[in-house]
This record gives C-alpha cells, structure tokens and sequence, in this order.
C-alpha cells in the first residue's frame, strides 16, 4: 500500500483543475448514465436479444464486485493518508477494492466487444478501459491494485456472462432459470451485510441497490418475453423513438423515485432501483403497441 498512495499522492500533486476535469470526464465514461444510455440504444434499437445478453454481464459484474468490496473491506486512500485530495470523491461510495468503475466499464466494454468481435473496436475498448482506470487513480478515488483487479474481473465477468447467456438465454424457460440461479448465488449477501441501522449498512448500499437492480432486470424480462416480445425489425424512426422516450422514462425513474422515496432506509433504496429495471425494461415496452412502435 505505500507505494500505492505515493504515487496517488505524487499524481494528486501535479493535478490542476483543468487535468482533473479531463479525468472526471474520462471516468464518466464508466458510470451508470453512459452505459445506460448505450445499453438501451442497443436493447431498443439494435437487438433486444443482445441487450439482455450484456445487461446480464453487467448484473454479474456489479453483484460480485460489491460483494467482493464488502469482504475485502479495503479503505479508499483518501480515508488513509488525509492528504490525498481527491477530486469527484462523490463517485467514490463503499470500500475501495476492486474499483467498481473499472469493473463495471470492463464488464460492459468488453461484453459488447465480444458480441461484435471487431479487432478496431476491441482497441478502442481496451483504450476506454485502460482510460478509465487511470482516472479512477488520477482523481485520488482508488489505488492501482483496486483498477487491475476491476478490469480483470469486468473482463472475466463479461466471458462468463457471455458464454451463460449464449448457452441457456436462446430457451426462455431456461433463460430464466439461467438469471434466477445467478440471483440467488448473490442472496446470501444480502443477510450478510445487514444491518439494523442504515449508518451502519449504507457502506454496503452500492451492493443492495445493484442486486435489486438485477431483481427488477429480471423481473422485466420474464414480463416483456411472455407478454409483449417486442423485436428490433421495424421501421428505424420507430426505434429511435422509443429509444428516446426509453431515456425520458430511466431517468425520470431515476431522479422521480428519488424525490418519492425518503432517504436513510436501505429496503426503499432497493425498491427504487428495482423498479427503475422493472417498470423501464418491462413495463415500458406495454406502451409499444397503443403508439404503434412495434
């Protein structure tokens, strides 16, 4: 660790403000907004099918890495050298090890690379990955064992999310088994890391929003498959239509929920990123047919 935070130290050291808002640009890049908005262009617009398969990596990447911070308990190094100043330290939520947007980045990056399976496409991937760790360095957010073991296993995650998927997601019975079986392999977390108080349980709040997350992704799934089954073969002005209003419905979730929901309970926390998967996956599609978008 003393190597790791002299050189966070020495990096923080030589930051101006224009450095670091190039890097919190960069590590944007990483966050929930973006890949977001990627992801539904590709699940409404490009291959629905394709959509479920990276969504289902990111799930996997997001459970185990805040499972994974929750055991290893590792302190961020501006918590351990009060020196370091860090810079967009509100990203820098839970413990430290591994780096959730290095992982998370990985995961998704990669999942679309090996969909795609592009040489160009897959050194652009690497670039974003590689850019996106070093900012989560730079910024004085984690250390450097926190982003190679992020992007090792956003990687490692998005091969076995992958295969997974290819493997069982074709059977929608064996899809769903697939998912469920994936849900419950994290569900012992959540009795692990409870806590009666929310001061004490809101360090493990990244792992209970993102397991409910994937509750309400799968949630909309079984719904959206058995009762609507949309495709991406009609008219491409239809799709990007409902790709835009898909935005206006995730974020209007995302910030309406939270004006709703109250603050300072971890269940309601959850409810909230669950129905945020659940009402814009599942539901949503509901509306495709009365404003002819399918």
């Amino acid at each position: 660790m003393e190597w790791e935070l002299a050189l966070i130290k020495w990096l923080r050291s030589t930051s101006t403000e224009v450095s670091n808002i190039i890097g919190e640009l960069i590590t944007i890049f990483g966050e929930q907004y973006v890949l977001i908005v990627i992801l539904a262009f590709i699940y409404f617009v490009y291959n629905k099918k394709v959509g479920e398969q990276i969504a289902y990596c990111v799930f996997i990447g997001v459970c185990s890495n805040n499972a994974i911070k929750g055991l290893v308990e590792r302190a961020r190094p501006f918590t351990v050298d009060e020196s370091i100043i860090p810079a967009r330290q509100e990203t820098a939520t839970g413990f430290s090890f591994p780096s959730g947007h290095t992982q998370n980045a990985s995961t998704f990056y990669s999942a679309v690379g090996l969909h795609f399976k592009n040489h160009k496409l897959w050194i652009a991937i690497g670039v974003i990955i590689i850019l996106i760790a070093c900012s989560r360095v730079y910024l004085g957010v984690h250390y450097p064992t926190d982003v190679i073991a992020g992007a090792l296993l956003g990687f490692g995650g998005a091969l076995l999310g992958t295969y997974l998927y290819q493997k069982w997601g074709s059977n929608f019975k064996h899809k769903m088994i697939l998912f469920n079986a994936t849900a419950l392999c994290f569900l012992p977390f959540v009795f692990i890391y409870y806590r009666p108080s929310f001061s004490d349980i809101e360090i493990y709040r990244d792992f209970y929003t993102g397991y409910a997350l994937f509750l309400g992704f799968i949630a909309a799934v079984f719904v959206e498959n058995k009762y609507v089954n949309f495709t991406c073969q009609t008219a491409i002005k239809r799709r990007l239509i409902r790709f835009g209003l898909s935005l206006i419905v995730f974020i209007g979730l995302l910030f309406g929920l939270d004006i709703l929901f109250p603050e300072g309970y971890i269940f309601l926390d959850m409810l909230r990123y669950g129905l945020v998967s659940f009402v814009g996956m599942g539901l949503f599609p509901f509306l495709f047919k009365p404003l002819h978008l399918d």
